[in-house]
């Protein structure tokens, strides 16, 4: 039956554990979390010895997990069975299991760690899985919600951190909560009780810098700022980290996405609260889109970010040039 993570983990906490978890979807963070959780708490430390596999699905035959999960546990009352890479079993890997989530023997706890993607739902067999399992989905967090989810997570840990040092975090590392999580994580042992997580901080300990990180850059490109997009490509070249080209394009892509649907809209204000902007308010960077650039232009920004995409990951001859060489090109062809 499908779960959410809210409900799973109430359950948990009360040291209820179901037969079978599959766990799958694009955002790995929470697949982890639960996973890691049963893991520390089904069993007893001196239990694992016995009672405790893990299958990884590249390189198992799905025969061996069928044949552990009907095994009763030895010296304990739960046997844990898990199987990481689940997305690499192939659909006739599944039906050899189906029968098993059907009728699971009420000792095991089957966790099947499918991540990066879902089942195809069309089929019997994936209807059997999710139908006898806690299915859950682990979706993307968008990008809008990234602060408040840096913001809360920061919280928990029983430190602070200013909306501005949280929307750093966001912009400059994606929407990736297991290297955003562990980023922080690292700073929460560095730092001293229910102290401040400022820009600063950030800068010195995860080499975020709040001048240089490619929402900076994307300033500097919506106000047609040469010079200073300019000065931070070649702090870039030399930080590399600091602003991955991948990175750069995907954020001014989903900027001037956003821009060019605003201008094409007959009424700038519905237009920015369908975009989840609160009563028509509209981000800075994009009230310097409108007021720089107009839909001709901003058509043929998108265009030429599709092209550098594609020339950043090998599919055209660049001569060699190095992600610093393309950004330049793609700063100049912005901006002439």
């Amino acid at each position: 039956m499908a779960a959410t993570l809210e409900s799973i983990w109430s359950k948990l906490q009360s040291n209820k554990f179901d037969p079978i978890y599959f766990l799958c979807g694009e955002e790995s963070y929470y697949i982890d979390l639960i996973e890691d959780y049963i893991a520390e708490h089904a069993l007893a430390p001196h239990e694992k010895d016995f009672n405790y596999s893990i299958f990884y699905g590249k390189d198992t035959d799905p025969v061996n997990v069928l044949n552990e999960a009907k095994q009763y546990p030895t010296f304990a009352e739960k046997r844990l069975i898990i199987i990481r890479e689940a997305q690499e079993f192939k659909a006739k890997d599944w039906e050899i299991l189906e029968k098993y989530f059907e009728q699971p023997v009420e000792s095991t706890i089957l966790i099947c760690a499918h991540k990066n993607k879902t089942l195809d739902k069309r089929t019997k067999t994936s209807k059997t899985i999710e139908k006898n399992s806690v299915y859950f989905e682990s979706k993307k967090i968008s990008d809008e919600a990234l602060p408040e989810w840096i913001s809360a997570y920061v919280k928990k840990l029983d430190f602070k951190i200013s909306t501005l040092a949280a929307t750093i975090i966001a912009e400059s590392l994606g929407n990736d909560l297991s290297r955003i999580s562990k980023e922080i994580d690292k700073l929460s042992v560095m730092l001293s009780d229910k102290s401040e997580i400022t820009p600063e901080i950030i800068e010195k300990y995860i080499g975020i810098s709040k001048e240089y990180n490619v929402t900076e850059f994307n300033k500097a490109i919506t106000s047609k700022d040469f010079s200073k997009a300019m000065r931070m490509v070649l702090y870039f070249e030399k930080n590399p980290k600091a602003g991955p080209l991948i990175q750069i394009l995907a954020f001014l892509y989903n900027h001037f996405s956003k821009l060019f649907v605003i201008q094409k809209s007959a009424d700038l204000q519905s237009a920015s609260v369908a975009m989840g902007f609160k009563g028509g308010w509209m981000p800075d960077d994009l009230k310097y889109g409108v007021k720089y650039y107009s839909p001709d232009k901003t058509q043929e920004i998108i265009q030429l970010l599709c092209l550098y995409d594609a020339k950043a990951k090998g599919l055209y001859a660049t001569n060699n040039s190095s992600d610093a060489d393309l950004l330049k090109e793609l700063v100049y062809q912005i901006m002439k």
